[in-house]
């Protein structure tokens, strides 16, 4: 099964309103016979032609930025998809305050995804990363990929604190050789900036570009507001 996330965006920038939590994938996805397996992800591919992108997305950007790349854009597609889920598993120290207690105190941040599917996003799991993986080896690569970045904040003392989380929508576009970056802060506090949270994204993915023995992204410009 896929998750389903949606949000109230900004009435001048979007749509009022995403879709509301649906499944859209068959149970039988998860069948451990890789024939039906197979036959559930194309169906679910055939029926889900909105797979990785939003009809609408905001025309407000906070972060603007290009990478350049040296390889075949479907290696890169799945990097940036296993940057993704390494992000997703870890906790990221990080210096956080808080109205209840003066000054900074140590904490950090866990990284939630979803991807564009038309008027919401589909969580980003295991199973999607595999789903979405399937699409670029069955239909191609993306030309345009939206996804959304839930930042989780939390506090290392143990005890419960109201910290406000960060969320950001990211549109990504494909050129030969070139990637364009779109961002826009949709709910939060920034406690991780916009070029901040480009630039973590670029390491995730370099990191997995690096580990497959493939030349680096090349940040060619980043600006924000």
């Amino acid at each position: 099964m896929v998750g389903r996330v949606s949000f109230t965006l900004p009435r001048t920038t979007v749509a009022p309103r995403f879709g509301i939590e649906r499944l859209i994938v068959n149970e039988s996805h998860s069948n451990p016979h890789n024939n039906v397996r197979r036959n559930v992800l194309n169906q679910s591919l055939d029926d889900d032609p909105w797979l990785g992108t939003l009809e609408r997305f905001p025309t407000v950007y906070h972060a603007r930025a290009s990478w350049l790349y040296d390889i075949n854009t479907e290696s890169l597609q799945k990097a940036i998809f296993a940057g993704l889920r390494s992000l997703a598993q870890e906790k990221k120290p990080l210096e956080i305050t808080v109205a209840d207690i003066p000054g900074y105190q140590p904490g950090g941040v866990v990284f939630k995804f979803g991807v564009g599917n038309k008027d919401g996003f589909d969580i980003l799991d295991d199973k999607e990363v595999e789903r979405v993986i399937h699409r670029i080896e069955e239909k191609g690569t993306f030309r345009t990929l939206d996804l959304v970045f839930h930042l989780h904040y939390s506090l290392d003392d143990g005890k419960r604190h109201k910290v406000h989380q960060d969320q950001y929508l990211a549109r990504l576009s494909f050129q030969p050789g070139r990637v364009e970056l779109l961002l826009h802060h949709l709910k939060g506090v920034r406690r991780i900036a916009p070029d901040e949270l480009v630039r973590i994204l670029l390491s995730a993915t370099n990191h997995e570009l690096g580990q497959s023995k493939y030349p680096e992204l090349e940040l060619e410009s980043l600006s924000s507001t």
